[in-house]
C-alpha cells in the first residue's frame, strides 16, 4: 500500500514574538508516515551552491578598528575583549542595561557604484551570536534576536498619486513593508484666529486587533496620526481630531525607536489610527495655536512583520486637500511645498541564537564566524543588494532582548568585520562529482566530465520506483520538489516529465525551472508552466528552454485538504542517498532533500528531463592543498603521484574555459596514500541507523584479526556532531572477549560529524591474531555512529570494573593496519598431496587447477595462490606451474 508522507512549510518568519495575524515560529516542524510527529524541529540548511569564479572586490569594509564609524542611541558598545579580527568589534551585550529593548546600530551612509554585466553586490560581516534566551519558554517563538535592514537615504514612501492625492506607500508593491518611519510636513503657515484644519483621509493599514508585546505599552500594530509643531519641527505635539485614534501605543512606533514607550520622550506621539477607514475629512481644532507659526505633519510607522507583502488588502495611507481656511491649500494639484521626511528601512533578514542542541546551528551560535550568502533562511536569502547599485545607503543592525532571561543570558551578539563587495566576472562553475582513490604514494582523481554532450539524452536518477508521496500538512502552504542538472555550457531542454505517483490523475501544479544567481540557486523560478497530471506514471510536457550551466527542475507540492487535495511529489526511497533531490520551502533557499527532509525520508524525485547539451569547453586544472599541480588536462581524471604514505593530502580542481578564465576550485577531497600492504577492517556497512553514547568514564570495544605482528596505522570512527574527545585503546583478546589493555591515547581536537580519523603509525603499536580497539568516553564525547546490519563484534562496559556486555549493532570503528613484508605472502606450495587425502593422484591435480582459477582453496595449505609463476598475469601458465609441482617437478 502506497504511504503519504507530510512536511510542515518553513515559514517566512516573523521579526518579534507576540500574537499577531502571522504567527510565526523559531524554526520548522515536520511530520512522518502515518501522521506521527517526529517534531526534530531542525530542519538542516546545505546552503547548496556551486563553485564559479568569485573575484571578490571589495566596495566598502570595517573593522571597527581606530575611530567608530557607526552610530547607536544606545545598547551597543565598541569592545576589546574580544574580536574576530584585530582587537576591536562591537557589541550589543545581553544583560541589565538592554533588558526588555530593541537597539539600533547605524552605519555611516555609503554611496554604492554602478555594475557591469554579470556583476552582483552583496554585504557580509563576522558575528559571535551568545543570545540563549531565543526561546526561553519553550513555545517555539522567538524572544531575544537580531535583524539587518537597509536603506536608501535618499528614497522616500510619500508621493502623489494620479488619482490626485498623497499617498505613503511603496507603488511598485502597491503598498508598505515592514519597518517603516515617514512624515509628510505642510509648510510653515500662521495660525489665523478661530483656525481650524481638515483634511481628507483613507487608510488600509494593519488591525490593531491582539496587539501585545510583552514588557512594552503595545496596544496597536502599524500606526497613523497627525502632529504639529510650533518651534520650527523641533518638537512636537500629537493633533487629536474629529476620528479619534484607535490605540494609545502604536508598536509601529514603538518598534523604530523605544523612545515612545511608557516613559520615553516621545510616549505623548504613540496614539494612532490602525484596519480600514474610507476616505473621509478629519478636522483638527488648532484654537491653542492662533498667532504662532506651526507645520502639520501627517505620520506613518510600521512594526516589523506584517505588511502588504502578507496582505495584499494593507496599501497604507492616503491624505489630500489639506487645508485652513485663508492661510494653506495642500493638496497635488495646488503644488503646495510639502516636505516628505523618513526612513524607508527593507528588511534583509532576522536571525537568532541556537548552537545546534535544539535546532541546526545557526551562524555564529558556535563562535566566530562569517554571515554568507545562503545563510539567512528568509527574507534575502543572498544577501543581494545589486537593486541598491549607484544609491546612497545605510545598514541597522538590531538586537531585541525581551523582558526576561528565562532561557539564560550571554555576551549579546557581536558584529566584526562587516563588508559590502561586489562579485565580477562571469559565471564559470567548478568541476563537480570530485572523487579519489587512495594508492601507495599516488591518489588516482576523477570529476564528471565538463566537456561531455549528447543531443536527447534522459535525465532521470530514479529507479522508477514510487511507493511514496510527500506532501505538505498545513493548508495554504507550498513547496518545490527539484531535480538539480549538473552540466557545464550550453544547454536546451526539451522536455520534463513528472511522476504522477499517488496524485488522482486531473491533479494540477506547476512545472518550473530555477537558474543560478551567482553561485546559488535562485529561490524563485525563471520559467513556469501550468500542467495537470493525467497519465498513470510518467507525464511528459514541453518545454524547449534554452540555459547555461547548471539549474533545477522543479515541481511544486501543495498543502492536504478535506477533499482530499493538494498535490505530492512522488519519491524514489530505492535510491538512497540521493544526489540530486533539492527542495525549497517558501522564503528559503534551496536544500539538499537528503539533508533537509532527513526524518522524512530520502529519496531521488518524480522528475526527469530530456535535454541536449554541447560542453564547456574546458581544460582541468589539479590543486594539492592549495597549490595548482597539474594544469592543461583534457580527461576528468588524472593521477598525482610523489606522494608520501600515511600522509593526508586535499585535493581540488578546477576548470579553465575557451576565454582564459579560470573557474574557482571544486569541492575538496581529503586522500590518504597506503602501502599496498595497508587494509581497512569493519564490521560496518556504512550507514548509521543510530548513534551509541557510552558516557562518561566508560568503554568501548570492537574485536578485529590481524596477521602475524601487523602494525595499527589508523583508528578511523563515525560520530554524530562536532567536537568531543575521548581515549582509543586497545586490547588483547581473552577467550572471545576484550581483555587486558596494551595501548591507550588520547584523541582530541577538531572533530567534526561524520567520518574522522587518527593517525597512529607513529606510535608502534603492534598486534596479532584476534585484538580489540575501542574508546573510553568523556562528558564531551559525541555520540558514536551505530550500524544495523549485524552484531556480535562490538560490546561495551560501564566503568573500569564493569562486565562487557554486547552491543546491539556494530559500532562505525575501523582500523587500518599494515602487515608489511608478510602481507599477502605465499609459501611455495606443497608438492604431491594437494587435496590432503593421502594419496597423489589426478585429483590433487584438479585440486590445484581449481584453486588456481579461484573456485576453491586445497585443503592443506593455502599456499598454492592464483599467479603461482609470479608473472603478474593469472592464465594457463599457472596451471602448468602448480601441475608440476602436483607432479613433484
Amino acid at each position: 500500500m502506497k504511504k503519504i508522507k507530510y512536511i510542515l512549510p518553513i515559514l517566512v518568519f516573523s521579526f518579534c514574538l507576540f500574537a499577531k495575524e502571522s504567527n510565526n515560529r523559531i524554526a520548522p516542524q515536520i511530520q512522518s508516515t502515518s501522521n506521527v510527529v517526529v517534531d526534530p524541529a531542525d530542519v538542516e540548511h546545505s546552503n547548496t551552491q556551486t563553485t564559479q569564479t568569485r573575484e571578490e572586490i571589495d566596495l566598502w569594509t570595517d573593522d571597527f578598528e581606530g575611530d567608530l564609524q557607526w552610530t547607536s542611541p544606545g545598547g551597543w558598545n565598541l569592545i576589546d575583549t574580544d574580536s574576530n579580527s584585530p582587537t576591536h568589534c562591537i557589541n550589543s551585550p545581553n544583560d541589565e542595561t538592554t533588558t526588555n529593548g530593541s537597539w539600533a546600530l547605524y552605519s555611516p551612509v555609503v554611496t554604492l557604484p554602478a555594475l557591469g554585466d554579470g556583476e552582483v553586490m552583496n554585504f557580509g560581516f563576522f558575528l559571535n551570536v551568545d543570545m540563549p534566551d531565543s526561546d526561553g519558554d519553550g513555545d517555539n517563538y522567538l524572544e531575544d534576536y537580531y535583524s539587518v535592514s537597509l536603506m536608501d537615504v535618499d528614497a522616500l514612501a510619500w508621493h502623489a498619486t494620479d488619482a490626485g492625492d498623497y499617498w505613503c506607500a511603496d507603488e511598485e508593491i502597491g503598498g508598505y513593508l515592514d519597518s517603516w518611519i515617514q512624515f509628510l510636513d505642510t509648510p510653515s503657515f500662521t495660525v489665523p484666529s478661530g483656525g481650524s484644519l481638515s483634511a481628507d483621509m483613507s487608510w488600509t493599514i494593519e488591525s490593531p486587533a491582539g496587539a501585545v508585546v510583552a514588557g512594552t505599552c503595545t496596544d496597536g500594530w502599524d500606526a497613523a496620526n497627525v502632529r504639529i509643531s510650533a518651534d520650527g519641527g523641533s518638537t512636537w505635539d500629537l493633533l487629536t481630531g474629529s476620528d479619534p485614534y484607535d490605540f494609545d501605543c502604536g508598536y509601529g512606533w514603538l518598534w523604530n525607536s523605544d523612545e515612545y514607550d511608557t516613559g520615553g520622550e516621545l510616549n505623548h506621539l504613540a496614539a494612532g489610527w490602525g484596519g480600514n477607514a474610507d476616505l473621509h475629512t478629519v478636522s483638527f481644532d488648532l484654537a491653542s495655536y492662533v498667532g504662532q507659526d506651526v507645520i502639520v505633519r501627517f505620520a506613518f510607522g510600521s512594526d516589523p512583520a506584517y505588511c502588504t507583502l502578507d496582505d495584499g488588502s494593507i496599501t497604507g495611507l492616503h491624505v489630500d486637500n489639506i487645508a485652513v481656511s485663508g492661510v494653506l491649500d495642500c493638496s497635488p494639484e495646488t503644488e503646495c511645498d510639502v516636505t516628505a521626511t523618513g526612513e524607508v528601512w527593507i528588511d534583509q533578514f532576522y536571525d537568532y541564537w541556537d548552537d545546534g542542541s535544539a535546532y541546526d546551528p545557526r551562524p555564529g551560535s558556535n563562535g566566530w564566524e562569517e554571515y554568507l550568502p545562503g545563510y539567512p533562511f528568509n527574507g534575502n536569502v543572498f544577501l543581494d543588494i545589486s537593486d541598491f547599485a549607484e544609491a546612497n545607503v545605510q545598514f541597522r543592525i538590531q538586537s531585541r532582548y525581551d523582558e526576561n532571561n528565562d532561557g539564560g543570558t550571554g555576551a549579546g551578539l557581536s558584529i566584526d568585520d562587516f563588508r559590502i563587495y561586489k562579485i565580477s566576472g562571469g559565471n564559470y562553475p567548478a568541476p563537480t562529482g570530485l572523487t579519489a582513490e587512495a594508492g601507495d604514494m599516488s591518489a588516482d582523481l576523477a570529476w564528471n566530465d565538463m566537456n561531455a554532450s549528447g543531443s536527447n539524452v534522459e535525465f532521470n536518477y530514479t529507479n522508477d520506483s514510487f511507493e511514496n508521496g510527500i506532501q505538505m500538512s498545513t493548508a495554504g502552504s507550498t513547496a518545490w520538489a527539484g531535480e538539480r542538472i549538473d552540466l557545464a555550457g550550453a544547454s536546451t531542454v526539451h522536455s520534463i516529465s513528472v511522476h504522477l505517483g499517488i496524485n488522482p490523475a486531473g491533479s494540477a501544479t506547476r512545472i518550473a525551472i530555477f537558474d543560478q544567481l551567482g553561485s546559488l540557486y535562485n529561490n524563485e523560478p525563471m520559467w513556469t508552466q501550468d500542467v495537470t497530471l493525467s497519465d498513470d506514471g510518467w507525464n511528459e510536457f514541453v518545454v524547449d528552454v534554452d540555459l547555461n550551466n547548471s539549474y533545477i527542475l522543479a515541481t511544486e507540492f501543495t498543502n492536504v485538504d478535506d477533499t482530499p487535495g493538494g498535490v505530492y511529489a512522488s519519491l524514489d526511497e530505492s535510491v538512497s542517498p540521493s544526489t540530486n533531490s533539492m527542495v525549497l520551502f517558501s522564503g528559503g533557499a534551496w536544500d539538499l532533500w537528503s539533508v533537509a527532509g532527513a526524518s522524512v525520508g530520502d529519496g531521488e524525485w518524480g522528475i526527469k528531463a530530456n535535454i541536449s547539451f554541447s560542453g564547456a569547453d574546458v581544460t582541468y586544472n589539479v590543486y594539492q592543498d592549495g597549490v595548482q599541480v597539474q594544469s592543461g588536462l583534457t580527461a576528468p581524471n588524472t593521477t598525482v603521484d610523489g606522494l608520501e604514505n600515511n600522509t593526508d593530502y586535499m585535493f581540488a580542481a578546477s576548470a579553465t574555459y575557451s576565454d582564459g578564465e579560470e573557474s574557482g576550485l571544486s569541492s575538496s577531497v581529503t586522500v590518504t596514500p597506503f602501502a599496498q600492504t595497508v587494509h581497512e577492517e569493519y564490521h560496518d556497512d556504512g550507514s548509521a541507523e543510530g548513534y551509541y553514547t557510552a558516557g562518561s568514564g566508560n568503554f568501548t570495544a570492537v574485536k578485529f584479526n590481524a596477521s602475524s605482528n601487523e602494525d595499527v596505522v589508523r583508528f578511523k570512527w563515525y560520530q554524530e556532531g562536532d567536537g568531543g574527545a575521548f581515549y582509543v585503546k586497545v586490547y588483547e583478546d581473552d577467550g572471545g572477549m576484550p581483555g587486558a589493555e596494551v595501548y591507550s591515547q588520547v584523541v582530541a581536537g577538531g572533530l567534526f560529524a561524520g567520518w574522522n580519523d587518527k593517525d597512529l603509525l607513529s606510535n608502534g603499536w603492534v598486534v596479532s591474531g584476534d585484538f580489540w580497539i575501542g574508546t573510553k568516553s568523556f562528558s564531551s564525547t559525541a555520540p558514536f555512529g551505530l550500524d544495523d546490519s549485524g552484531a556480535g563484534n562490538s560490546y561495551g562496559r560501564t566503568g573500569a570494573t564493569g562486565a562487557w556486555e554486547a552491543i546491539d549493532g556494530n559500532l562505525m570503528v575501523r582500523v587500518f593496519l599494515d602487515c608489511g613484508a608478510d602481507c599477502g605472502s605465499e609459501p611455495e606450495c606443497t608438492a604431491g598431496d594437494v587435496n590432503n587425502d593421502g594419496i597423489i593422484n589426478v585429483l590433487d591435480i584438479v585440486a590445484a587447477v581449481n584453486f588456481v582459477l579461484g573456485a576453491s582453496s586445497p585443503n592443506d595449505s593455502e599456499a598454492c595462490a592464483s599467479d603461482y609463476n609470479g608473472d603478474g598475469i593469472i592464465n594457463v601458465l599457472d596451471i602448468v606451474a602448480i601441475v608440476n609441482v602436483v607432479l613433484g617437478g
